[in-house]
């Protein structure tokens, strides 16, 4: 393990580079936290002149994971990667929290435990009213180090995979594709994954639903490499045997997670076959389908890049030009700065997030835009939590909900003609 941090840390010469597109550093100003203060701790650690001290462990914590860092290197050291793997080597020294471990030793990788536990969330919070601003449930959020009016995911009781059959058949079929759901359009945001199969069977493209678990990117930033190695076998095994086209995603991290991760970062032995055919939906309808909506949402519309999509599929161009085909569309400063939601980053350093998170909306206030476009299920929570703190509310939408809701209007038109 040291022999891994000392390579992946060891071309590192210091420049900086690297610090200024960092938000965490942005935010903190304090050199150990930027991405060239961490590497120099990790390479510290692989020497023998650095401990695993709390203090460290801290600091390898507050990444998060953005891969701005990455791009902006001129050595080709990778921050990002050299966090992960440091992250993994604490865990093996020292042990993962008790709480991580049940969650992703025992929760995650329980096919059907998972979705039934977020089901029974789902439940409870409807039984507590927690999403309401002004629920007394809120009290126990302080307690637990988040704030009290965090924004609340909603649970669905009936997850997007209990709502869509395995197999939804296309007219005048021109490909066949299997759809990598994910945790957030499955068990959070339902609506993100009927826009992308509605989208897909609108153009031809018959969809099918593989089973499958998470892809372990919330897992593996934790430093569980095992657990997350557990989960991508399976999705491995799964998406190995599928007769298939392409493989379809709306979410930045589970593409990247398949295209990269599975095999750069847990080492497994991924196809060449599979992580070809990965492609986010928004990449897919320009690419293969070249599809031009040319519909007209009445709306000006902004873009924000999720930083997996942007830097780790390298998807940015393809959504605007989509945009663009069906609204006004406006540029909004710093679009490709990352919003701070970092997945459960916002649950794990919520102060640090929340100041990332108001640049981003003041990005979006200074575009003027009144509906803003996202790649990211999480993104789109955490955006629309800080127009809210803002008090400037704006429409917040997934891509493909965005472009899904274009050609419904554009057909009920047409129909009523």
């Amino acid at each position: 393990m040291l022999e891994v941090l000392d390579e992946l840390t060891l071309n590192c010469i210091k420049c900086g580079y690297c610090k200024a597109p960092c938000p965490v550093y942005r935010e903190i100003n304090e050199e150990p936290a930027s991405p060239r203060g961490r590497v120099r701790l990790v390479r510290g650690v692989s020497t023998g002149e650095q401990s695993l001290s709390s203090k460290y462990r801290s600091l390898i914590d507050l990444c998060i994971s953005c891969r701005a860092c990455t791009v902006e290197c001129p050595s080709g050291v990778r921050p990002n990667q050299a966090i992960l793997v440091a992250r993994h080597h604490i865990g093996i020294e020292r042990g993962l929290p008790l709480a991580k471990r049940i969650i992703f030793r025992r929760l995650m990788t329980a096919r059907r435990m998972f979705p039934n536990t977020a089901k029974l969330l789902g439940v409870l919070q409807r039984l507590v009213l927690i999403r309401s601003p002004y629920s007394p449930a809120r009290v126990v959020l302080p307690i637990v180090g988040l704030p009290i009016n965090k924004a609340i995911p909603n649970f669905q009781i009936r997850t997007l995979r209990d709502r869509l059959p395995k197999l939804i058949p296309a007219t005048d079929r021109k490909y066949r594709v299997a759809y990598f759901v994910g945790c957030g359009a499955d068990l959070l945001y339902p609506e993100i994954g009927e826009a992308v199969v509605g989208l897909l069977n609108h153009f031809g493209v018959e969809v099918v639903i593989p089973d499958q678990m998470c892809c372990g990117t919330p897992v593996f930033t934790s430093g569980d490499f095992d657990a997350a190695s557990r989960l991508a076998r399976f999705n491995i095994e799964q998406l190995s045997t599928l007769d298939v086209d392409a493989i379809i995603t709306a979410c930045g991290s589970c593409g990247t997670s398949i295209k990269h991760e599975w095999r750069d970062l847990l080492h497994l032995d991924v196809p060449d076959s599979l992580t070809t055919k990965v492609y986010d939906i928004a990449q897919f309808l320009t690419q293969c389908l070249g599809v031009n909506i040319a519909g007209d949402l009445g709306a000006v519309t902004t873009y924000h890049d999720s930083c997996h999509l942007l830097r780790g599929m390298n998807v940015g161009s393809e959504p605007r030009l989509l945009l663009r085909s069906i609204s006004e569309y406006v540029e909004m400063p710093s679009a490709e700065t990352c919003c701070g939601a970092g997945g459960a980053y916002s649950i794990y350093h919520p102060d640090i997030s929340r100041k990332i998170g108001m640049r981003k909306a003041e990005s979006i206030l200074t575009s003027g835009a009144d509906l803003i476009a996202t790649g990211c299920p999480v993104c789109v929570l955490q955006i629309r939590e800080m127009l809210s703190l803002a008090r400037q509310p704006r429409e917040v939408q997934h891509t493909a909900v965005v472009l899904w809701k274009a050609i419904s209007q554009k057909t009920s038109h047409l129909a009523n003609r």
